[in-house]
């Protein structure tokens, strides 16, 4: 028996975030930045990997993405106004 990609794709997010979540906590990690850039780079790779099959347009990669983007371009003003 094989595993539907959509299935491998959600039960292997939902681990990736769960294994997140409490390793970030235990380096008392409590900026909300780091937690979406890692669940985005999370979705990312595995979207690149297992290709899912969509039922209609995923909406969600674009506003992860916007929020990714967002977030790097706050990081390097902040890095470079000092």
């Amino acid at each position: 028996m094989t595993l539907d990609k959509n299935l491998l794709f959600n039960i292997l997010l939902a681990f990736l975030m769960f294994i997140t979540v409490p390793s970030l906590a235990a380096l008392n990690e409590k900026r909300l930045d780091v937690y979406l850039s890692l669940f985005t780079l999370e979705y990312f790779i595995l979207l690149a990997l297992l290709r899912p099959r969509r039922r209609c347009k995923d909406f969600i990669a674009p506003i992860l993405f916007l929020l990714f983007m967002l977030i790097v371009t706050l990081r390097i003003i902040e890095i470079l106004m000092g």
